[in-house]
């Protein structure tokens, strides 16, 4: 094979590679994403981090909430994600969510810097639960709480707290936007910002 005709084969192939990723990422991107894109939610606040529903930053949806993991354990750190956003709806107004778009939830009968909840409410409540190296400070505009930190459960897990209660997620949730969890046996309410 001729020199010449190598090269023009090389350019034809990174011109169609080069057309193929300027298509993926600009004209798809404008006119409907591929099925791989993640999406926002039926409200929109998937948007904190770009995640669809509770799979988190491209990871399968499980059924069950998916939490950031100590130390990249999980791959699903928060990183520099936010923490803490804010979603709406027209029934509940402003409410958080967390770092996946996922509604969270306090319970009337913990108190500041406390969780009662374990056994059976831990597995219908899931803790939002972070690693020590997550910055759960970094939260999205309109969190206006006084503060968000931590507290360590029985077990020696970080959950999250806001304005001093856990944070929960609610296993009926399956994905962002919902809020079943309201107002369930009253006392579990969504979390106002």
């Amino acid at each position: 094979m001729r020199t010449s005709t190598i090269v023009w084969i090389v350019i034809i192939l990174l011109v169609l590679i080069g057309g193929g990723y300027y298509y993926e990422t600009h004209i798809m991107a404008s006119t409907g994403a591929p099925a791989d894109t993640q999406q926002p939610g039926p409200s929109g606040a998937a948007g904190i981090n770009g995640s669809a529903n509770q799979g988190n930053l491209g990871q399968s949806d499980t059924g069950a909430v998916q939490q950031p993991g100590a130390d990249a354990a999980e791959s699903t750190v928060i990183g520099g994600n936010v923490a803490l956003g804010v979603d709406k709806s027209d029934a509940l107004g402003a409410y958080l969510i967390a770092y996946n778009g996922m509604t969270v939830y306090t319970f009337a009968k913990d108190k500041t810097g406390t969780t009662t909840c374990y056994g059976q409410c831990e597995a219908n409540w899931p803790p939002y639960v972070v690693g020590p190296e997550d910055n759960v400070q970094n939260v999205k505009l309109g969190v206006t709480g006084d503060k968000v930190g931590t507290i360590t459960r029985a077990n020696g897990s970080l959950q999250v707290t806001y304005n001093g209660l856990p944070l929960y997620f609610f296993a009926g949730d399956k994905a962002s936007g919902d809020t079943k969890g309201e107002n369930v046996a009253k006392a579990w309410f969504v979390v106002k910002p």
